[in-house]
């Protein structure tokens, strides 16, 4: 009959797996603002080098945006906090806030995350310019291997 034998080889390892599932938390946002942050400054990239209407479109004519819209979105932009609903954990990269182009119905200025959503699409007055698509295609890959590097790294430094 086969003899097996446990010495604190494997204490030791519990311990680091329990050790481990306290930080996972942590490491976990660390990468999740990582890779956002990755992605949210190539966004910042694209909206910087959108074309800009200078000039009153003509009547039925579309538009890109104008230089109000473009600050607004760029002073606009952020990460959301990180959010952990049934088990999974996320951040949101988006728009908040108005610009300064008040109108009657807009008094506070127009929403940034309105403007952003109608330049991205387009509608039947302004241009599409998919800034969000164009930064997560360019730089998706990049956020995603340094978001598993960073809980590789951390689960490395726990397992030691």
């Amino acid at each position: 009959m086969a003899k097996f034998t446990v010495g604190n080889g494997l204490d030791d390892y519990l311990k680091d797996l329990q050790k481990l599932e306290v930080k996972t938390g942590k490491y976990l946002g660390q990468a999740l603002y990582e890779g956002a942050k990755i992605v949210a400054d190539e966004i910042h990239k694209n909206i910087a080098s959108l074309p800009v209407q200078n000039t009153p479109a003509k009547k039925g004519q579309r538009r890109d945006p104008s230089q109000v819209e473009i600050d607004g979105m760029l002073d606009g932009l952020g990460i959301a906090k990180k959010r952990v609903a049934n088990g999974v954990s996320n951040v949101k990269i988006g728009m908040d806030g108005y610009n300064s182009h008040v109108t009657e119905k807009y008094p506070k200025g127009h929403p940034n995350a309105m403007v952003a959503r109608s330049i991205m699409t387009g509608t039947s007055f302004i241009n599409r310019h998919p800034f969000v698509e164009r930064a997560v295609n360019a730089v998706g890959g990049k956020a995603e291997d340094k978001m598993r590097e960073i809980i590789e790294n951390g689960i490395n430094e726990t397992m030691r």
